[in-house]
């Protein structure tokens, strides 16, 4: 079983095919926003909604990424892979900390329309998103402890050119692109999902 998870902002119209050839997949969009205010409750939040099976792949880009993170610190499963992702707060630009106070000022909703410059499906897909939960996530990414489990498979693809996660150290598999490679480099991610999961073969586990 595959589950992956979208990035701040978008839904399952993030993973274009080839996405759809994954066997066994599940695209999970983020649930109605009830106030969560860490990256911990969201991860609850999509556990509960989408009845998660232990021991499956859990594939996220960048907010996304973080968030099957959590999920992984409190529910079994096989492994992770990071796709234009972070595991630590660290890794993510430090414009999020600069903007983090003035995220109250700032009307999301303006900020929703100036995604037009970046792909069409894209733009539909952030207006359509909850500016609270944007706001939200944001500030929850500022002050997230971080993903520091050895124990669990962890692989990760990335852009060069990332400005919102510049390259971080350890990356796998390097692609020419920036932070949404997963909409813009589908059939490079999804081979490199392909090679991971290949190489890595299901397998029981007893927690």
């Amino acid at each position: 079983m595959i589950y992956v998870l979208p990035g701040m902002g978008a839904d399952h119209r993030m993973y274009p095919p080839p996405w759809d050839s994954l066997p066994d997949c599940t695209f999970v969009d983020w649930p109605p926003y009830k106030g969560e205010q860490t990256l911990a409750e969201v991860a609850k939040a999509v556990v509960r909604k989408y009845a998660l099976q232990p021991n499956a792949w859990l594939i996220g880009s960048s907010l996304g990424g973080m968030v099957a993170c959590e999920i992984a610190k409190v529910f079994p499963v096989r492994g992770l892979i990071l796709v234009g992702s972070a595991k630590t707060k660290g890794e993510v630009s430090a414009l999020f900390s600069w903007l983090s106070p003035f995220l109250d000022l700032t009307p999301v909703s303006f900020i929703q329309q100036l995604a037009g410059k970046v792909p069409a499906e894209l733009t539909q897909m952030f207006k359509d998103s909850d500016p609270a939960f944007i706001r939200a996530m944001c500030r929850a990414i500022v002050s997230w402890e971080g993903f520091a489990h050895q124990k669990i498979e962890l692989h990760r693809i990335h852009g060069k050119s990332d400005l919102v996660i510049p390259l971080p150290v350890g990356v796998q598999r390097v692609l020419t692109g920036g932070h949404l490679i997963a909409l813009t480099h589908a059939e490079e991610c999804v081979a490199f999902v392909r090679e991971i999961i290949a190489d890595n073969p299901s397998r029981e586990k007893h927690n």
